[in-house]
């Protein structure tokens, strides 16, 4: 019988699995080449099957890859709230950002937004005033720029009514 933690439990290993693999593959390097890199601490089969979410790491094989990819542990680990926004977002409309209400920010708060929103217009060539949509990469950039989660920037134009 699987319990409901069992079930949460096992997609926290398959979302961190699918973070080693973006991070691997964001370097460059096959399987083997971390293998490499690890002097024979891992092999092929192993890191294989931590990226599929097939077994879970333990705490010393992950401080281990962290090292491996130049980051910290916790950008392995820190899975969850970026799966269930890309589930919301996947889920939901597209986030719909009401133009108007950006007033509602402090100017220095506004600023980097206004910039990005205006170069999506342009991009999209988009004369619309009043809505604007959004993807979650798009959110999942600007977070980066205001050196927040993206979850937190959305809860925080949501707060501000700039978020429909």
């Amino acid at each position: 019988m699987i319990h409901v933690g069992e079930g949460k439990s096992r997609r926290y290993v398959e979302l961190v699995g699918e973070r080693l693999r973006r991070m691997r593959q964001d370097r460059d390097m096959s399987l083997q080449d971390v293998c490499d890199r690890s002097g024979g601490s891992f092999v092929v089969s192993t890191l294989s099957a931590y990226e599929r979410g097939k077994r879970s790491l333990s705490l010393e094989r992950l401080l281990e890859l962290a090292e491996l990819y130049g980051i910290s542990p916790m950008t392995l680990l820190d899975v969850e709230e970026e799966a269930e926004l890309h589930a919301d977002l996947s889920r939901n409309r597209p986030l719909r950002i009401r133009l108007e209400s950006l007033e509602r920010l402090r100017p220095e708060e506004r600023r980097p937004l206004e910039n990005y929103l205006e170069f999506l217009r342009n991009l999209r060539n988009d004369p619309g005033r009043e809505v604007l949509t959004i993807r979650k990469d798009d959110l999942a950039y600007l977070s980066t720029l205001y050196g927040v989660r993206p979850q937190v920037l959305k809860d925080r134009l949501e707060a501000e009514g700039i978020i429909e």
